[in-house]
């Protein structure tokens, strides 16, 4: 149980996907992808943060298990002053993270161009239990190249293992889909096609945009649009699964609920309030 709710808190992270949930399959499609228009001017502003509860059910086991935080701001490092650096934190709380003795603290960074919205850097932090890892990814756009490196922290004495692949010059990483989905009109009926790189590898998702509904969390009450992110069944986990996300239908086009469904588990991700103006 511990394993299956870190793993699952990993999911909730950015949403999407599944850290950690099951093994990925590479995508064999080629990496050429032309870039998408973006809405201007972007529908989040710098130093917009969102807070989420995150619960999860399975059987009889039902309660919270963490909580999630998602910012928007500059990046620390002034030699990269015109990115956008995104970034989220996954922290375990609640009954079952003390009962079953989930220590999660994950925190996951990107930095895009604002221009395109093309991420160029994606770096995570993992600290779950007694694993310290560092995963970081580096686009080289002019030679469609993604250099991927992983460390682990735990033991200093051990060598970073490094890859170097093909990348279409136009990818997102987990975190930053998000927010590019935002940038999208998202008419009922439009199918998003978005190139991921992960693990140095990449994978080709969609996200299908829904119905129009109504829906209430801990934030209070949303005419949202549904999300269909298609990332199950081969495109990016191999078992089955659903995850949908809901957005308001608004331009903020602030998440405010992701539901994710598999092998009989339910992760569930509320927005715990609106940001501050």
């Amino acid at each position: 149980m511990n394993s299956m709710l870190r793993k699952a808190l990993g999911v909730a992270a950015t949403f999407v996907l599944a850290l950690g949930l099951a093994t990925a399959q590479v995508s064999t499609e080629k990496v050429a992808f032309t870039p998408p228009k973006i809405a201007e001017p972007l529908p989040f502003k710098i130093g917009e943060t969102l807070v989420y509860d995150v619960s999860f059910s399975r059987l009889v086991f039902s309660g919270a298990i963490g909580e999630l935080k998602f910012t928007v701001s500059k990046p620390l490092d002034t030699t990269e002053s015109e990115m956008l650096e995104l970034r989220a934190e996954a922290v375990s709380k609640g009954f079952f993270s003390a009962l079953f003795g989930l220590k999660v603290k994950d925190r996951y960074s990107s930095l895009i161009n604002p221009s395109d919205f093309g991420m160029s850097a994606s770096t995570k932090l993992i600290e779950e239990g007694k694993v310290r890892r560092e995963q970081k990814s580096v686009v080289n756009r002019e030679a469609v190249l993604v250099t991927y490196t992983e460390r682990d922290l735990a033991n200093v004495k051990s060598q970073p293992k490094v890859k170097e692949k093909p990348s279409p010059s136009w990818t997102q990483d987990l975190l930053s889909t998000i927010y590019f989905v935002r940038t999208q009109p998202l008419n009922e009926g439009d199918v998003i096609p978005v190139p991921i790189s992960d693990g140095g590898e990449i994978y080709n998702i969609e996200v299908i945009a829904g119905r129009r509904e109504e829906i209430k969390t801990g934030a209070g009450r949303f005419k949202a649009i549904q999300l269909n992110a298609k990332v199950f069944d081969g495109r990016y986990i191999r078992r089955s699964g659903e995850m949908l996300v809901w957005v308001t239908d608004d331009p903020a086009r602030i998440p405010v609920r992701a539901r994710i469904k598999t092998s009989g588990a339910t992760v569930t991700v509320d927005l715990k309030h609106l940001p501050a103006a």
